[in-house]
């Protein structure tokens, strides 16, 4: 479990807790992992603290190298780490876009490339869940480098679909609107309009953290590939199936009234 230290990824080990799974807590934030780590001992499970930056190939292949000496297999691998950032194309740094893209689509990438051999070897069958974005599906304006991440977590979570099918995994891709969490706590917004769009999305989210982590394990139990967290969401991602020159236009118009009403 990447970004096992606050978060969805928290919520998600607690989840997984429940359930008397043994976990391996990987995140940069170590002090954030062994809170988690202490929780999920109380939620009945147990684990260790793996320190991992997701965008380093080389610890990902000593975190393999590591768990192999003490587990005899892999059952599931969950690809969560990730960041937020918002900002229009021209003014989001090229910077800020290689940052995103590594950790939240090249920690995935690297994940995927290193354990997926591991769980192919799992006799019983294995699971893989990746955490994408409904900003995979919405591309929404100002939020370019999120969206292209997130829409390649999703489109890699789709190809490994069908990849691993033959060997008995399973693979699940979440994919939330906004909801309560600390990704907003350092999101570098490209203006303040941005930040305000973020967190008013976030303060109306209807479901939490510890919903997405339930309905994960729920995907996860019954081999479905797509978690679409929020009624919105799901309305949203019918329409643009049916008529996606139509939502593209009312997230334009959404984002012009919030562009406009700034201006005021």
């Amino acid at each position: 479990m990447t970004g096992a230290g606050s978060g969805l990824g928290r919520a998600i080990c607690l989840r997984l807790a429940r359930d008397g799974w043994h976990l391996a807590l990987a995140d940069v934030d170590i002090h954030g992992a062994a809170e988690t780590l202490r929780l999920v001992r109380e939620a009945g499970g147990d684990g260790r603290v793996e320190p991992l930056d997701v965008t380093s190939e080389e610890q990902w292949t000593s975190l393999k190298s590591r768990l192999q000496e003490d587990w005899p297999q892999l059952d599931l691998l969950v690809n969560n780490a990730g960041i937020g950032a918002s900002g229009e194309l021209g003014t989001f740094s090229l910077e800020q876009w290689r940052r995103v893209m590594d950790v939240n689509l090249w920690g995935v990438i690297y994940g995927c490339h290193c354990m997926v051999d591991w769980l192919k070897q799992n006799p019983h069958g294995a699971h893989l869940i990746n955490t994408a974005s409904f900003a995979a599906l919405a591309t929404a304006p100002s939020m370019g480098g999120y969206n292209v991440s997130k829409a390649g977590v999703l489109a890699l979570s789709e190809t490994l679909y069908g990849e691993l099918q033959p060997y008995g995994i399973g693979v699940t891709v979440i994919c939330p609107l906004f909801f309560r969490t600390n990704l907003l706590k350092d999101w570098p917004a490209g203006s303040e309009i941005e930040r305000r769009a973020a967190e008013f999305y976030t303060d109306q989210a209807d479901f939490t953290a510890e919903d997405v982590a339930n309905a994960a394990v729920r995907a996860m139990q019954r081999k479905q590939l797509y978690v679409i967290m929020g009624r919105k969401a799901r309305w949203y991602w019918r329409m643009k199936r049916l008529m996606p020159r139509t939502f593209l236009k009312l997230i334009s118009y959404k984002y012009s009234s919030w562009v406009k009403n700034a201006a005021k």
